[in-house]
């Protein structure tokens, strides 16, 4: 028992340190394709784009029904479970691809300022999603292991040709052409690659018990999805009416930038923590140790990445030659959604918990009031406060994480001076030696470079200090030990 509990915690710790080490990778290369993209092409591309991709979130709700969770979440899993789940979803992709495909003309005619020629990033876009829809039982199987570390691969080279080919198209001119291209090849790539690394052969076995029982799990639970999608991608798909593609562009850019960090670390980590919780949701000493581990790492992280970021990123866009002017009224959304993002950051390992422990009917509860929230609030926001007042909308709903934490606590006995003690007092010092080299430089003008390295060095040195004071010997042995087994 104790040899498979290093075990499980050894892999863990690979999977989360390389998909960390795979995102950071990705993330400078994304960084460098975004950035290149909205510094070559219109404000309206990034519209399109989040546009496009909220439109194939809503098909591929339809395709999925919650059979990848269901099979994560099973104790034993059968090969009849994985080729039933894999025809499941084969079938339901066709149909998907194939309404997409009809609702083409539609386009048109509710975003009437579209460029004629997105329709053809929309048909790349269907036609990817098809193919990485036959990745997900490969994968599946690597994350029941929790051998995620191995997908890092896969990912890293799909990101690799993702991204290098955006910069490269881009800076040739084919602005939208650009994303096409990169869209069909990474899906190609991609594919090809997981099955080189996970071994799986489809057969025509399907089982009505097997489908069953992964249904039962999978719909509830797909439940969440179904409301995400309405709070999320269909909210976007709407604004892009409302508000017109440049204004959605400006939105875009502002939510990207704010989430930047929690996307390297939270969903890295939410990917592990979901078959981690499953494996102990029997054993409540070992669940609770392992949240408490999840959140003291996640905010380790976190924290003093968005704090810090709230502080330069201002700077950031006045280094960049013309950034600022292009993308200056964006600051006020990324700083209401970066207040956002912090706060959500302490909800996602719960609503992991909830799933991972058969209560998923809790993570459908809260996901009912936040999407209630989300059309509430941001049509008033707007209202009130212009395309501005989705960032405020979005920041008020986030402090629901309150009750979160609340009905968690019911469950799990974490203790908050385990979880998050060491990394609040690091980033309260942080902040507050952020917030006096602002006011020392309250006018950026020419010492923009001056404030910048200030700022990041020296912000990040305290907040390393502090935790090494604190935790550094502990973190250092519980590491070492990881690394051993």
């Amino acid at each position: 028992m104790e040899h498979n509990l290093r075990d499980v915690k050894s892999r863990s710790f690979l999977s989360v340190s390389s998909l960390m080490m795979q995102t950071t990778y990705s993330a400078v290369l994304g960084f460098a394709a975004f950035l290149i993209l909205t510094i070559k092409s219109g404000v309206y591309l990034l519209g399109i784009y989040n546009t496009v991709l909220a439109m194939m979130a809503f098909f591929n709700y339809f395709t999925n029904l919650g059979l990848a969770a269901a099979i994560v979440q099973k104790k034993d899993v059968e090969e009849k479970d994985l080729h039933t789940a894999f025809l499941l979803q084969f079938a339901l992709s066709i149909i998907a691809v194939a309404v997409g495909f009809s609702l083409t003309n539609k386009l048109f005619v509710l975003y009437p300022d579209l460029p004629r020629n997105a329709v053809y990033l929309y048909w790349s876009v269907l036609a990817s999603f098809f193919l990485l829809s036959l990745k997900t039982i490969p994968s599946i199987l690597l994350e029941k292991k929790i051998q995620i570390y191995k997908v890092v691969l896969v990912q890293a080279v799909e990101n690799t040709v993702f991204y290098l080919l955006i910069i490269i198209f881009s800076l040739l001119g084919f602005e939208i052409f650009s994303l096409i291209v990169a869209v069909l090849f990474r899906s190609l790539v991609g594919i090809v690659m997981v099955y080189i690394l996970q071994p799986w052969s489809p057969r025509l076995i399907f089982s009505p018990s097997s489908a069953k029982a992964l249904l039962s799990y999978g719909i509830p639970f797909q439940g969440n999805s179904f409301l995400a999608l309405v709070k999320d991608d269909l909210l976007i798909m709407y604004l892009g009416s409302a508000i017109g593609l440049t204004n959605l562009g400006y939105v875009t850019f502002a939510k990207k930038y704010a989430e930047f960090s929690i996307r390297i670390v939270v969903d890295n980590f939410n990917r592990v923590s979901f078959p981690l919780f499953a494996r102990f949701q029997k054993e409540k000493e070992l669940l609770t140790k392992s949240m408490e581990k999840v959140l003291f790492y996640e905010s380790l992280l976190i924290f003093p990445a968005i704090v810090g970021v709230l502080f330069v990123f201002e700077s950031v866009l006045k280094i960049i030659p013309g950034y600022f002017t292009k993308w200056g009224s964006s600051l006020f959304s990324f700083y209401f959604f970066s207040f956002s993002a912090f706060f959500i950051t302490l909800t996602t390992p719960f609503i992991n918990l909830f799933n991972a422990i058969g209560k998923v009917k809790l993570s459908l509860y809260f996901m009912i009031m936040w999407t209630a929230f989300t059309w509430i609030l941001v049509p008033v926001g707007i209202k009130f406060f212009g395309p501005n007042g989705i960032s405020i909308a979005f920041f008020i709903q986030s402090l629901s994480f309150i009750f979160v934490i609340a009905i968690a606590r019911r469950y799990v006995q974490f203790s908050f001076e385990n979880s998050f003690k060491t990394s609040f007092f690091g980033v309260s010092v942080m902040f507050f030696y952020l917030l006096i080299v602002r006011l020392l430089f309250s006018q950026l003008g020419e010492h923009v470079y001056t404030y910048f390295i200030i700022s990041v060095i020296g912000g990040a040195l305290i907040y390393f200090f502090i935790v090494y004071k604190r935790k550094g010997n502990a973190l250092y042995r519980e590491i070492r030990e990881l690394l051993k087994t």
